[in-house]
């Protein structure tokens, strides 16, 4: 009976075959996709999986006059407290980040994507592997370095590395061990250690990295005693925090203890945190296009039973139970599952690196290694088979078999033709909730790149400097400005909208209080301005003498040099002046050193970090020795010739450095990198979905078209036109499409309203939106089922009539 089954299920697929085809594909490419997104959101959902759950990552907050500042950043200095004055600790480490450093071997130069600064104890608190070497020696000495087995194997090849000597920047060191490559799905990217013994304060120019109230790059991380919790060691901050601090700082500074596991995807501490909310909405999404293959598959089954019930009459006549042709029809359904599945696997083991190199990810597909892709793979034939198949067997096997035989069952029953016109529906109401979204998510991307930032982005490299020496850089200036295409240059600690900044407390040097207002520091030249385009709005800009006394501050410590100030719009309100102009000619006060200087400007509000964001109070001040960054505005039409001078005068001053350069309008973008992928694999599956219920709607109109060729012939005849046809065919889904899109436009408002308000800067959902998506619904329904209706419409009458 089994081989019977077989064969008749064969015999039924190659029987409607298109029907069958249209099934494969439908479901082929809905389980491709629901795969992938698996493969995605498991990869996410693992980030930092590997660590003990007692490792934490110290966080700290602040109370200052705009709200409580979320920073991960911490004090050097904390790093002796958690050694020394918590219990609860088993190990403490901390961590310096190094950004884009220059390896020099043998005079060969090498531009470095990430490197750290850390201690003796990193190993010990973090489960990455070491290969050779003692590294909990070398981290602890000074001027030793651990080099990333791929890293190590790029540049020194099958030989031993250790005892090799190199130059990370001006550095003298030494390699003094191998760990293992770190996992792709660690938030912590680092190829290279160096001993955190090295860092100094001359390496971060200057800046006391003794001070509690500085920071910059650094990170620490804690891993609990077994016996020990997180609420009892973030209570034991309250207590030694008090040895370190004022009382008024003490009492507006909180630190905290967050799970390795959570920092992927906590915002509040990781400006480039995946938003857990666009996880689950991926994974809704995947849901749905299985899902919408499964409606493709329950409307062609129960509107092609027709066909089938002479022989559903013939087997129940013969004795066949409903069990059995249950289990017939579901095992159709399996068959057509399966080989959907099995192409699925061929698909996505092709696509895979086509994904990853398309959306910066890596995923990886390894179906025999990962038990976990297969168990989904088969549940996803499982749920397929049951979704897909069991109402049409329900449906079929419940045939009277006396009516089936005599040819009274026909597909526009009311119960079966309810359901297939609100699957439809469903179809429809999901395609327009992502035909908006994606409209709004594009117009918010625009909106990115296309809104006033408060200073000119266009046309501008920014240059990393190998060192901040006065010479080089006046060496550096006067070979560069005299270039063609070159219309001025600017050594700077970034550009305005930079990571590349440090943060620190501010106030008026009358208010004799504690500093608690969150300010971020710009470091710029005289050239900064006219270089990036900023606005003074009141008082002057720095001059070459105001230039001059900072550096007789910094670099030879003469009691004469003083600072000069320029702060923000914001800057100015934080600090009390609702009109911005009264600070100038005021004195404040910063963090970084507890220097007082005179306010003798205000620049018009800019963007200092994304539009997630909410403008900053900055504070703009020469420290020569922070010259890290040129920014050099080019012209366009002899951008070659701009770009070949700037590397010839680089070569000439730094001759053992490597000379590279981004266009900061690139480096802009690189703040939405989370958003541009989101709207990526949503323009993605967006398409995927349309497409598999296109391929649907193709199905059934082909399907209504052959059952309704008579009436379309009789119609003919007594005169109907070829549009009154066609009408005839689409006013149904038109319809269909216009209830659809009367539930989806406030499901899809609300979705987007919810996504937006992670933007302090956003643009407003507008009616066209809607109108569009509409718009967009309408022309892919009409022409998925245009064509179809139309050859039925100009076919010749009496073709469809001979046979009556």
């Amino acid at each position: 009976m089994f081989k019977n089954y077989i064969k008749v299920t064969f015999r039924n697929i190659i029987k409607s075959k298109w029907y069958s085809l249209i099934n494969v594909i439908g479901l082929t490419i809905g389980i491709t996709g629901s795969l992938l997104i698996y493969l995605h959101i498991t990869t996410e959902l693992s980030f930092d999986d590997f660590h003990s759950d007692s490792v934490y990552r110290v966080t700290r907050s602040s109370d200052t006059s705009s709200g409580l500042d979320f920073e991960a950043n911490v004090p050097y200095p904390i790093i002796k407290s958690l050694n020394t004055d918590f219990p609860q600790i088993e190990k403490a480490t901390l961590y310096n980040l190094d950004q884009e450093p220059v390896l020099n071997i043998d005079g060969e130069k090498f531009k470095l994507e990430n490197s750290i600064f850390a201690d003796s104890n990193f190993f010990d608190v973090f489960d990455f592997k070491v290969i050779s070497g003692n590294v909990k020696s070398a981290l602890g000495q000074p001027n030793n370095l651990l080099l990333s087995k791929k890293t190590a194997e790029l540049y020194f090849g099958e030989g031993d590395p250790i005892g090799k000597k190199v130059k990370y920047n001006q550095l003298e060191l030494e390699v003094a061990g191998v760990f293992a490559d770190v996992p792709r799905n660690s938030s912590i990217q680092f190829d290279v250690i160096v001993s955190y013994p090295t860092f100094s304060s001359d390496y971060l120019g200057g800046l006391d990295i003794t001070s509690w109230n500085m920071s910059a790059e650094g990170y620490a991380f804690v891993k609990l005693n077994a016996n020990a919790s997180q609420l009892d060691a973030e209570e034991q901050f309250r207590v030694s925090m008090k040895k370190y601090y004022s009382e008024e700082s003490y009492n507006r500074r909180h630190f905290h203890l967050q799970p390795a596991s959570d920092i992927h995807f906590d915002a509040k501490w990781n400006n480039n945190a995946v938003n857990s909310t666009s996880l689950i909405a991926l994974g809704v999404i995947g849901a749905f296009l299985i899902f919408i293959g499964c409606v493709n598959f329950i409307n062609l089954s129960t509107a092609l039973a027709v066909k089938k019930s002479k022989e559903i009459g013939i087997r129940k006549t013969l004795g066949a139970s409903k069990k059995q042709l249950v289990g017939q029809f579901l095992g159709e359904t399996f068959l057509i599952t399966f080989v959907s599945a099995i192409l699925s696997i061929g698909i996505t083991e092709r696509v895979i690196p086509i994904f990853n190199n398309s959306f910066s990810k890596s995923l990886e597909f390894n179906i025999f290694q990962n038990v976990n892709i297969l168990l989904f793979i088969l549940l996803l034939v499982v749920v397929v088979t049951l979704i897909a198949g069991i109402y049409p067997a329900l449906i079929l096997s419940g045939y009277n078999p006396i009516k089936a035989l005599k040819t009274n069952i026909h597909s526009q029953s009311t119960g079966s033709l309810f359901l297939r016109k609100g699957l439809i529906i469903f179809q429809f109401l999901i395609s327009q909730i992502l035909i908006i979204c994606t409209i709004v998510i594009s117009s918010q991307m625009d909106f990115f790149t296309n809104k006033s930032l408060g200073f000119d982005k266009e046309a501008i490299l920014n240059i990393a400097m190998p060192d901040s020496d006065a010479d080089k850089l006046d060496r550096f200036r006067e070979q560069l400005i005299v270039g063609t295409g070159i219309k001025n240059a600017s050594f700077s600690l970034g550009e305005p909208m930079s990571t590349n900044t440090f943060e620190t407390n501010y106030r008026l040097t009358e208010d004799q209080s504690e500093l608690h207002n969150r300010v971020i520091i710009k470091v710029g030249d005289i050239h900064y301005k006219d270089t990036y385009g900023l606005t003074l709005l009141h008082g002057r800009w720095f001059t070459e003498a105001d230039e001059k006394a900072a550096e007789q501050l910094f670099e030879t410590r003469q009691e004469e040099g003083q600072l000069t100030y320029i702060v923000n719009e914001e800057g100015a309100r934080t600090l009390g002046f609702a009109n911005p102009e009264d600070i100038v000619g005021k004195y404040i006060t910063t963090g970084v050193g507890d220097i007082s200087a005179e306010v003798i400007g205000v620049v018009k509000d800019f963007h200092l970090t994304s539009l997630h964001e909410k403008i900053d109070p900055a504070v703009l001040v020469h420290f020569p020795q922070f010259y890290y960054n040129t920014g050099v505005k080019i012209s366009m039409e002899n951008s070659r010739e701009a770009i070949a001078h700037i590397e010839e005068s680089f070569n000439n001053v730094y001759p053992e450095s490597m000379f590279e350069y981004t266009f900061i309008d690139d480096s802009i973008q690189e703040f939405y990198t989370n958003e541009s992928q989101t709207f990526d694999l949503l323009k993605l599956f967006s398409g995927l979905s349309i497409f598999i219920s296109c391929l649907g709607l193709l199905g059934m109109i082909s399907f209504i078209v052959a059952q309704r060729t008579k009436e379309v012939g009789v119609r003919k005849v007594l005169g109907a036109g070829v549009m009154s046809i066609v009408l005839l065919f689409t006013k149904d889904f038109m319809a269909l499409v216009l209830v659809a899109f009367a539930i989806a436009s406030p499901i899809a408002w609300y979705v987007m309203d919810s996504w937006l308000g992670n933007f302090a800067y956003q643009i407003d959902i507008k009616f066209w939106f809607f109108a569009l998506a509409m718009l967009i619904s309408v022309i892919i329904t009409f022409i998925t089922i245009g064509f179809q209706s139309f050859q039925s419409a100009i076919s010749n009458p009496v073709d469809s009539l001979r046979d009556e």
